[in-house]
């Protein structure tokens, strides 16, 4: 898709939402960043907030959402026929000139570190998912179905995990457990256990529970057994998934990561690194939604992104 001056990308993850907006001839821009607009973690209301944020990208901009020309939306749960008829409603009545191109995130992280070269991603974010290109165009992925189906390894399933093993030592009275539960407690700020499983259970607080996952982390680099057992758990689920993914496109010989729990934990990476057997690992300059920008055409290598100045407000 060939992309006019304005060129509109989002990023809408379960935890927070970029939305970047760019005149592609001017190499000037402007980020919006606001709360999570996946509708498999917020339903409808993930509609509500993503049009609020683009049209603040817009307002800053000071242009209307009829001059935008193209329009990159990547997002997990949109195939879901319950959530999309809101979202392309929404997406028309605000760009109504705009060609619009509707991909999952996971893609458009990927391109955002290798643009259009063959290479491999593992995203480990609130969900997990491993994706590649095959470099003849074919775009592959395993994993990546949703935190109801499991996104083994992910920020979600680890917070989850510790959760549900609380949940089964109940009455132990072990050091290492009572810590964890402690801390627990402490992230829903609740006083007891028992009202933190209550602020856990509900859908709006999957982002919360998967904010867990450095508690977790950071038990098990300490030595914690329980922690460990989990990131353990976690690590073997998302070799699994590159295993998956390489026998559909090849071993790679050099992996990307992305997602805030993956390239933030350097415990959990080392973990990862050290079960594909590599030293090295590739990271994109930039956030994942300027992937957009590849993908609409408004620039053809990762490298040319960092030719953007751009307003973060």
């Amino acid at each position: 898709m060939a992309a006019d001056d304005w060129v509109l990308s989002v990023d809408g993850g379960g935890t927070k939402t970029d939305v970047l907006l760019v005149n592609s001839a001017d190499r000037l821009g402007i980020m919006v960043t606001g709360a999570g607009t996946n509708p498999n973690a917020h339903g409808k209301v993930a509609v509500d907030r993503l049009e609020e944020l683009i049209f603040t990208a817009l307002k800053r901009a000071e242009i209307s959402g009829g001059e935008v020309g193209a329009a990159v939306i990547g997002m997990a749960g949109l195939s879901h026929p319950k959530y999309r008829p809101d979202f392309d409603e929404m997406l028309k009545r605000g760009l109504p000139s705009a060609s619009i191109c509707v991909i999952s995130d996971a893609e458009m992280a990927h391109r955002m570190v290798w643009g259009k070269e063959r290479g491999m991603t593992m995203i480990v974010g609130t969900g997990s998912i491993a994706v590649g290109d095959d470099g003849k165009g074919n775009f592959i992925r395993a994993g990546g179905l949703g935190y109801q189906f499991g996104d083994v390894g992910s920020g979600y399933w680890l917070g989850k995990n510790l959760i549900t093993q609380l949940i089964a030592m109940e009455r132990s009275e072990d050091e290492e457990v009572l810590k964890l539960k402690s801390a627990v407690i402490s992230h829903f700020e609740a006083r007891e256990f028992e009202g933190a499983l209550e602020v856990a259970s509900g859908r709006e607080n999957i982002p919360r529970v998967a904010e867990l996952s450095p508690v977790v982390l950071n038990y098990a680099k300490r030595g914690n057994n329980l922690a460990e057992q989990i990131v353990r758990s976690g690590t073997e689920g998302l070799l699994d998934l590159v295993e998956e993914l390489a026998e559909k496109m090849g071993q790679p010989e050099r992996i990307a990561f992305h997602g805030s729990v993956i390239t933030e934990s350097s415990f959990y990476r080392s973990l990862l690194l050290n079960g594909l057997g590599l030293d090295h690992w590739k990271q994109g300059e930039k956030a994942a939604v300027f992937g957009g920008l590849i993908l609409a055409g408004a620039v053809e290598t990762p490298e040319e992104l960092c030719k953007f100045a751009i307003d973060y407000g």
